[in-house]
C-alpha cells in the first residue's frame, strides 16, 4: 500500500496542494472518556455514548451516567474542542430500529432532541448511516432536509455533518454550504485505487462551501500513516483522520474505541504538537 501511494504522489506531484487539512477524531470511545484529555486544541470530535445517547431500542431512555462528560465539555470550553454528538440514521430505511440497519424517524428525532437536552454545549450532529442501502440518487435530497430541520427545530444554528463514507456526488449536491461531509471512510488502498472520485466529490463539495472530512482506517504503522497524509496533499479535504484498526466492524473489529498507536505523530504531522 505504501508503495502504491507514492507513486501516486510522484505522478500528481504538481497538483499536491499547500493547506493541511485539520484533525477530526472519530471518538466510538463511550464511557472511556479519559481519551479527551490527549486531543489537542480546535479538534473536532464525537460523543457516542452507545450508537447514540438513547438506551438500546428506547425512544425516550438515555444511557445511563451522563455526568461523566460533564469534564469533557468543561475541556472542550477551555480548549475549543469542537464536539458534535453520534446519532446513527439506518441508511435511509426507517421501518425498524436496529443496529447498523434501520432507523425510525421518531427515534432519530429522540436522539436528537435528548443530546441538546442533556449536553446544551454541542456544536452540532453527526449523522452516521447517510447514504441509502438500496442506492437511488434521488433519495438524498428529501432525506438531508429532513435530518437538518430537526437539527434547527432542537438547536436553531447547530452544526451538522453527514457521514456518507464514500465519494458520492449526489450526497454532495443534497448537502447545504456550512455543514461538512465525510466523503471517505474506507483503507489506504480505496484511497488510493478510488482517486479520481474521491478527488471529484471533495472539490465539488468545496466548490459549494461544505466542508470535507476524509477517514483512513487500516493503517497499521507510521511510514504507512506518513504516505497517507502526503496523499491527503492531493485530495486537500478540510479534515482527515487515520487510523490502525481494520473498518471492518462486521468482523468484530472495534475501529475507533480508541486513539490510534501512532497518535502522537499524527497529531504533529496535522497540528504541528505532540499530544
Amino acid at each position: 500500500m505504501k508503495t502504491c501511494l507514492l507513486l501516486l504522489l510522484i505522478w500528481l506531484a504538481p497538483a499536491l496542494a499547500v493547506a493541511k487539512p485539520q484533525l477530526a477524531v472519530v471518538s466510538y470511545w463511550g464511557h472511556r472518556v479519559e481519551n479527551f484529555e490527549r486531543i489537542p486544541d480546535h479538534t473536532v470530535a464525537l460523543i457516542n455514548p452507545g450508537s447514540g445517547i438513547l438506551a438500546k431500542d428506547s425512544v425516550d431512555r438515555p444511557v445511563d451516567d451522563l455526568d461523566i462528560y460533564k469534564p469533557v465539555f468543561r475541556r472542550a470550553k477551555k480548549h475549543d474542542l469542537r464536539l458534535y454528538a453520534y446519532v446513527p440514521t439506518g441508511y435511509f430505511r426507517h421501518d425498524c430500529n436496529t443496529d447498523g440497519k434501520c432507523q425510525t424517524w421518531e427515534r432519530i428525532e429522540a436522539q436528537v432532541r435528548t443530546y441538546f437536552e442533556q449536553m446544551p454545549d454541542l456544536v452540532g450532529i453527526f449523522f452516521d448511516e447517510t447514504a441509502p442501502a438500496d442506492y437511488d440518487c434521488a433519495l438524498f435530497d428529501a432525506e438531508y432536509q429532513r435530518l437538518r430541520a430537526l437539527v434547527a427545530k432542537y438547536r436553531p444554528g447547530g452544526r451538522i455533518i453527514f457521514n456518507v463514507g464514500m465519494p458520492d456526488t449526489c450526497a454532495v449536491a443534497a448537502t447545504a454550504p456550512g455543514e461538512m461531509i465525510v466523503l471517505f471512510e474506507n483503507d489506504g488502498r480505496h484511497y488510493v485505487n478510488d482517486y479520481t472520485q474521491i478527488k471529484a466529490a471533495t472539490d465539488l463539495a468545496k466548490s459549494k462551501g461544505a466542508e470535507v472530512w476524509h477517514i483512513i482506517n487500516n493503517i497499521p504503522a507510521n511510514a504507512e500513516l506518513n504516505a497517507v497524509l502526503r496523499a491527503s496533499d492531493i485530495y486537500a479535504p478540510d479534515y482527515l483522520y487515520v487510523i490502525d484498526v481494520s473498518g471492518d466492524w462486521q468482523a468484530g473489529f472495534d475501529t475507533y474505541g480508541d486513539l490510534p498507536s501512532y497518535w502522537k505523530a499524527e497529531v504533529k504531522a496535522l497540528t504541528g504538537n505532540a499530544k
